[in-house]
């Protein structure tokens, strides 16, 4: 796990984690049910009609075995918008039935998005895809990269709430190893999700947690909160390496959102110090100084 550089981050983390504790969650536990919705697109340019063929009715199936099932075992009051694109980059056919390599891009089209371009599975024209504990490489691949989404919107809703789909992932990476399809990618999705689970990785999933809090907050007017959890993104941005690809992504993601939240508290030393400890978006920092004034 990443360590804070001082003795004096790790007195403020927990002085500015006791203040939010006092102070209300904002959408910790929403009531109404969340489901997937997902929108499946198939690329099957590159391929012969006769594998146009075969495939003609796999994303309309897809979009089924994702919006009909029910994926989550809890309750929030929005839906999960998916946008899974599947590019077939050619048809490898065995003696005894069709496969297919193809890239996969799944995302939220928000803050996730997750590209995988060594991907083979097996499909035959007029199965049924259904959800079983069985590996299979076609919704392998599927379930293993959903439930990672869901594992990042968990973690946005409660502190480190996402762990039961990362462990759902990690099940079915570990069922791919003893497919013939391990060495199509499933090792390093083995390894990515190993990475998620890590100890190393928990600092960036609270830092989620933090930010995602300071926002709502925000947006409901409950200052008090939405600053006190802004202090602590600060804090722990500061005990993170900022050559972290962890940490660039999420100043990659978040930097003009972070600069917002600060510039509405008058955070104008913070915003100085981003300049040099961001760099990359030193700009988006120096703009919101300039709405602060002289």
């Amino acid at each position: 796990m990443a360590k804070f550089r001082s003795f004096d981050l790790k007195k403020q983390l927990r002085f500015a984690l006791v203040v939010v504790g006092t102070l209300g969650l904002v959408w910790a536990y929403p009531a109404g049910a969340q489901q997937i919705q997902a929108q499946v697109s198939l690329n099957t340019e590159k391929l012969l009609q006769e594998s146009k063929d075969k495939l003609v009715s796999l994303s309309d199936q897809l979009t089924r075995y994702i919006n009909e099932y029910d994926w989550l075992q809890a309750q929030s009051r929005y839906p999960i918008n998916v946008q899974v694109d599947i590019y077939v980059e050619r048809a490898a056919p065995t003696s005894f039935e069709d496969r297919y390599e193809a890239r996969l891009v799944i995302s939220n089209q928000s803050d996730f998005q997750e590209s995988d371009k060594r991907w083979q599975f097996p499909y035959q024209q007029g199965s049924q895809l259904t959800h079983a504990n069985q590996f299979n490489a076609l919704t392998g691949a599927i379930d293993f990269y959903l439930y990672i989404l869901l594992g990042g919107e968990f973690d946005k809703l409660a502190k480190l709430g996402g762990s039961d789909y990362y462990d759902k992932a990690y099940q079915v990476a570990q069922l791919s190893k003893f497919s013939e399809f391990f060495q199509w990618g499933w090792k390093e999705r083995l390894a990515h999700i190993e990475k998620i689970r890590s100890d190393a990785y928990l600092p960036y999933r609270e830092l989620r947690y933090f930010f995602v809090q300071a926002r709502n907050n925000l947006r409901v007017d409950n200052r008090k909160a939405a600053e006190q959890y802004l202090r602590v993104v600060l804090i722990r941005l500061k005990g993170l390496n900022p050559e972290d690809e962890e940490t660039q992504r999420f100043y990659e993601l978040n930097s003009l959102e972070l600069a917002r939240l600060m510039a509405a508290f008058g955070m104008r030393s913070q915003l100085q110090e981003l300049t040099v400890q961001d760099a990359a978006h030193a700009a988006t920092y120096q703009e919101a100084l300039k709405q602060l004034g002289p």
